[in-house]
C-alpha cells in the first residue's frame, strides 16, 4: 500500500514538473520572438530610409521617437530617473543670469521678464532642460505684442510642441499656400542653398477644433534647442534614444522573472498519507476549502503564518524549496543596466546598483559623469544667452533701451594700430588706448557687452565647505574671481546677500546691529578689544619664564596687560569708572 501511495505522489510531482517545464519553454519561445534584428524600439521601427542628403530622422520617425521617449519617461522608472538625475545635477537649485551691461534699463527689462508671472522663469528654467532631454528638442516662441498687435517691449515666451512642428498638407497631399516642399523638412523651412539658414517653422494648431490647420512662424520669433544634432541637422534627438530598446528589454526581463518565480513557488508543500485510494479520497474531500479560493479552484486548506500541525500516524509533510535560481540571471539584468549607464553617461548607482560605483568615486572632477554635466551646462548656457539677447532686442525695438553705437568704437580701434608702443616720453600710448577701449580688461566689443549676460551654474563637485571657502578667499584676493562668482560657488545669491547686508548696515547705523544686539559704541569697543587680543598674542610669544609666572599670579586683567607691556584702555575700570 505504501508503494502505491508513493507512486501516486511521484506521478503527481512528475506532472507538476512537466507543467513547469512546458510553461518555461513557452516563455523562452515568447522571449525569443522579442529579440529582433534592426532598429526596433518598443514598437518603433524606422519606416523610412535616410538618404545621404538627409541627417537625423525623417518626419514620421522623428515624431514616433518623441512619442516613445515620452511614454518611457512617464511610465518607466529608469527612464524618469535618468532624466531627473541629469536635470538635478545640471541645474541644482537654479541658475543666475545677470546682464553684462551697466545700463539700469537693461537690468530692469531682464528682471521684469524673469520674475513676471506670465513667464514663471524660476520654474520654466528647469522645464527647458527636462523637455530638451526628454524630447531631444525645444521650440520657444517669443511674443512682445499686446491685444492691439502693438509692440510692448516686454517679452513673453511659450513652448511649441515638437509633435506639432511638421510639414503641412491638405487632404490631397498638396502643400498649403506659402509652403515650399523642396526646402521644408520636418516642418522647418530653410534657404534653398543653405540648410542652416532657417526661414521659419510650420506649426499645426493645438486646438481640437482646428486640427489640420497650420501657421507659419518666422525664425526670428522662435528659438530652437536641438540635442545630439549636427548644425546642419534639422531636428534634435532624445537623450533616451540610445537606451529605448534596453529599457524595454529590462522591463520584459523583470516581468518574465516575476512570472517564473510565481510558477516555481506555486507548490510549497507535499503531504504524504498511507491508506487505500478510497481512504485517501475520503480524507481529501473532508479537508476545508480555502476561504480565498476562486470559483473552479481546487485549492484546499492554506495554512496561515504560525500554524502548528499535528500529524497522525502515516502522514508526512515535505516542504519544497522553490527552484528560483535567481543568481544565474542576475548578471543579465545588470548587463542591461550597464548598457543604459553607458548610453547616458550616468553612473551605475543611478540605475539602482551602487556596488561598483559609489557617490564619492563618481563625484570627482575627472569622472565621465561630471564631464557630461559640465558639457550640458556649457550647451544650455549658449541657449539661455540667446533667450536673454532676444529679450533685450525686443526692448530695443520699442526704444525702452538705447542701443550701443559701435561706429566711434571702431574708429578708435582702427587708430590703435597706428600708435607705437612707446612715445618720446616713454609712455605706452597703445596700452593706454586699449585700456580706454576695454576698461574691464576683457576683449569684448560694446555690442557683445550690451546683448551679453553672465551666468552662474551650481557647483557639481562638492568639496568641504571650509576648504572651498579658503580657496575662494585666495582666489578673490588674487583677483582671479569676483565676489559674485565666489558667492555663487558657495551656494548664495550674491545680489540677494548684498541687499540683505545693506539693510543690516542701514539698521545698524540707526539702532546698532540688530543681529548682534550691539550699538555703535559697543561695536567700537569690540573692535578695540580685538586689537588688544592681537597685541596680547604677539607679546606672549617672547615672554620669559618670570613673566609667564607673573601672569599666572595676576589677579586682574590690568596686571596681565602691565606684564605684557600693553597700554590699559581708558574707561576699563582702572580708575574706578564703570
Amino acid at each position: 500500500m505504501f508503494d502505491f501511495v508513493t507512486r501516486i505522489q511521484e506521478y503527481e510531482l512528475m506532472l507538476t514538473e512537466l507543467n513547469l517545464k512546458s510553461s518555461e519553454a513557452r516563455i523562452i519561445s515568447e522571449a525569443s520572438n522579442l529579440v529582433t534584428r534592426g532598429p526596433d524600439r518598443d514598437g518603433w521601427t524606422k519606416a523610412f530610409a535616410v538618404t545621404d542628403r538627409e541627417k537625423g530622422h525623417l518626419e514620421p520617425d522623428q515624431l514616433e521617437m518623441i512619442r516613445q521617449a515620452r511614454k518611457k519617461y512617464r511610465w518607466e522608472p529608469n527612464a524618469k530617473g535618468a532624466i531627473r538625475t541629469m536635470v538635478n545635477y545640471i541645474m541644482g537649485e537654479g541658475i543666475s543670469i545677470t546682464p553684462k551691461s551697466k545700463d539700469p534699463m537693461a537690468w530692469y527689462v531682464w528682471r521684469e521678464f524673469w520674475t513676471a508671472k506670465r513667464n514663471s522663469m524660476s520654474l520654466r528654467q528647469f522645464e527647458i532642460i527636462a523637455r530638451t532631454l526628454r524630447d531631444g528638442e525645444v521650440f520657444i516662441e517669443f511674443f512682445d505684442r499686446d491685444v492691439m498687435d502693438s509692440p510692448t517691449g516686454k517679452t513673453t515666451i511659450r513652448f511649441l510642441d515638437p509633435l506639432l512642428v511638421k510639414n503641412p498638407s491638405d487632404e490631397r497631399g498638396f502643400g498649403l499656400k506659402g509652403f515650399v516642399k523642396d526646402v521644408t523638412r520636418s516642418g522647418i523651412q530653410h534657404d534653398k542653398d543653405d540648410i542652416e539658414s532657417v526661414l521659419g517653422y510650420w506649426v499645426e494648431s493645438n486646438n481640437d477644433t482646428k486640427t489640420g490647420q497650420f501657421r507659419f512662424v518666422p525664425a526670428e520669433k522662435v528659438h530652437h534647442i536641438k540635442l545630439d544634432a549636427d548644425s546642419d541637422q534639422k531636428r534634435g534627438e532624445s537623450f533616451l534614444q540610445p537606451i529605448l530598446n534596453m529599457l524595454t528589454q529590462y522591463e520584459q526581463w523583470l516581468t518574465n522573472r516575476i512570472i517564473l518565480n510565481k510558477m516555481r513557488s506555486a507548490i510549497v508543500m507535499v503531504r504524504t498519507m498511507e491508506g487505500t485510494p478510497t481512504q485517501l479520497a475520503s480524507v481529501v474531500n473532508n479537508l476545508k476549502q480555502s476561504a480565498t479560493a476562486r470559483a473552479g479552484d481546487v485549492k484546499r486548506e492554506s495554512f496561515r503564518g504560525g500554524t502548528i500541525l499535528t500529524a497522525t500516524g502515516g502522514v508526512k509533510y515535505e516542504m519544497l524549496s522553490p527552484n528560483i535560481n535567481a543568481s544565474d540571471v542576475a548578471e543579465d539584468g545588470r548587463n542591461i543596466k550597464l548598457n543604459m549607464a553607458a548610453g547616458t553617461n550616468l553612473p551605475e548607482y543611478v540605475f539602482g546598483d551602487a556596488s561598483n560605483a559609489n557617490f564619492a568615486s563618481t563625484m570627482i572632477a575627472e569622472s565621465p559623469f561630471v564631464k557630461a554635466v559640465k558639457f550640458f551646462q556649457t550647451f544650455f548656457e549658449y541657449h539661455f544667452c540667446q533667450i536673454y539677447k532676444k529679450v533685450i532686442e525686443n526692448a530695443v525695438a520699442v526704444k525702452l533701451i538705447e542701443p550701443v553705437d559701435e561706429i566711434d568704437f571702431l574708429k578708435k580701434l582702427k587708430g590703435v594700430s597706428d600708435l607705437t608702443e612707446q612715445d618720446d616720453e616713454g609712455i605706452d600710448r597703445k596700452a593706454e588706448r586699449m585700456k580706454e577701449l576695454f576698461p574691464d580688461g576683457t576683449m569684448e566689443i560694446p555690442s557683445e557687452i550690451f546683448y551679453g549676460c553672465d551666468m552662474q551654474w551650481p557647483e557639481i563637485v562638492h568639496r568641504v565647505e571650509k576648504d572651498l571657502t579658503g580657496a575662494l578667499q585666495i582666489q578673490r584676493a588674487s583677483g582671479w574671481v569676483s565676489d559674485a562668482s565666489a558667492s555663487q560657488r558657495l551656494g548664495y545669491d550674491y545680489a540677494e546677500e548684498v541687499r540683505k547686508q545693506k539693510n543690516i548696515e542701514e539698521d545698524a547705523a540707526q539702532s546698532g546691529n540688530p543681529l548682534m544686539g550691539m550699538n555703535q559704541q559697543d561695536m567700537k569697543d569690540a573692535d578695540d578689544d580685538g586689537h588688544i587680543e592681537k597685541d596680547a598674542r604677539d607679546a606672549m610669544k617672547s615672554l620669559t619664564n618670570e613673566q609667564r609666572q607673573a601672569i599666572m599670579n595676576a589677579k586682574t586683567p590690568e596686571e596681565v596687560l602691565k606684564v605684557l607691556k600693553i597700554p590699559v584702555p581708558a574707561g576699563n575700570g582702572t580708575n574706578g569708572e564703570e
